[in-house]
């Protein structure tokens, strides 16, 4: 009875463990969905539009691309992820799967999500689509591997997020769906890559200890959790400029309602910023549950206002 029973758990856990180190929690599959849908969706005539053969593909090639990095990182990261509150279960995973199985299935996800974003550039003959993709891959691998390992490259790490999370992912599906990329196309994707770029670094911050241990000397390792945040801050103001801006084409009210929504994650960062401090370090956990979920209503906003306003 014993070995039934640890024969039926072991694909479970097995299960368990893949999508532990691919980051699949909630909630970021539904903000994985959003950053591939940022560009598609600026860029269709109207919604069915995103069901086109081509903008799926892409789409799909995009959502890959991303989450290959995550299996990539928790291969190579296991030191950082023991010594971070929140993420001492994505080593545990990587240890039962092998850090070989993470490489693997890192490895496996590139080539596919190359592979479809080049099959579609060939065919509608824009080779954004498969340059967007290829240059998130190569920066995926900048990020995580030596000697460049930008990760532990102070504003580098922040900075790789905003663009390959952002800008680049709207880079490879908006031409999916339209040839031309307009000025106030360009001045969204760049508000949303500076976006990301201010909550990648909040994001870092629970991860100061560990970094610090593996030796990755992020922004928050440098500087300290306070200065890292109030950049963070400065940043996310930024980008709420630069996406007003881009937003601007489908009438102030449209604007304004996407930068509110985007404003409430900067908001709660101010709170923050009251007792942060090297000692008082925020929890992965509890960031992903609340902070998290301020963030995934905004980016799901921003996907519709140009499905509904335009």
């Amino acid at each position: 009875m014993s070995v039934v029973t640890e024969q039926t758990r072991q694909p479970s856990s097995y299960a368990r463990d893949l999508w532990r180190i691919h980051r699949l929690e909630y909630p970021f599959p539904i903000i994985y969905v959003c950053h591939v849908l940022w560009g598609a969706s600026l860029a269709v005539a109207e919604p069915a539009d995103l069901l086109s053969a081509p903008v799926l593909i892409t789409l799909v090639a995009n959502i890959i691309g991303i989450i290959s990095q995550n299996p990539l990182n928790a291969a190579l990261d296991i030191m950082g992820d023991t010594h971070t509150a929140g993420k001492e279960s994505i080593a545990g995973a990587t240890r039962r799967l092998s850090p070989a199985v993470g490489l693997t299935c890192a490895a496996v996800e590139m080539v596919t999500a190359l592979g479809l974003s080049t099959w579609v550039a060939v065919w509608l003959g824009r080779p954004l689509i498969a340059v967007g993709v290829l240059l998130a891959l190569l920066l995926h691998l900048a990020y995580n591997i030596e000697p460049i390992r930008l990760k532990r490259r102070s504003y580098a790490n922040p900075a790789y997020f905003g663009a390959t999370f952002a800008f680049l992912p709207c880079v490879s599906t908006y031409p999916a769906a339209r040839g031309d990329i307009t000025l106030s196309a360009w001045l969204f994707f760049l508000g949303l890559g500076v976006l990301l770029f201010g909550r990648s670094l909040w994001w870092s911050i629970p991860d100061m200890i560990g970094d610090a241990v593996a030796g990755d000397r992020t922004p928050a390792v440098r500087h300290g959790a306070r200065h890292a945040l109030v950049v963070a801050c400065v940043w996310t103001a930024v980008a709420l400029a630069l996406l007003g801006a881009g937003l601007w084409q489908y009438g102030a009210g449209w604007a304004v309602l996407g930068v509110l929504a985007c404003s409430a994650f900067l908001i709660d960062k101010f709170g923050l910023l009251r007792h942060i401090s090297d000692q008082n370090l925020p929890h992965e956990s509890a960031m992903r549950k609340r902070s998290l979920s301020l963030v995934m209503g905004a980016d799901i906003l921003l996907c519709l206002i140009p499905l509904l306003a335009g």
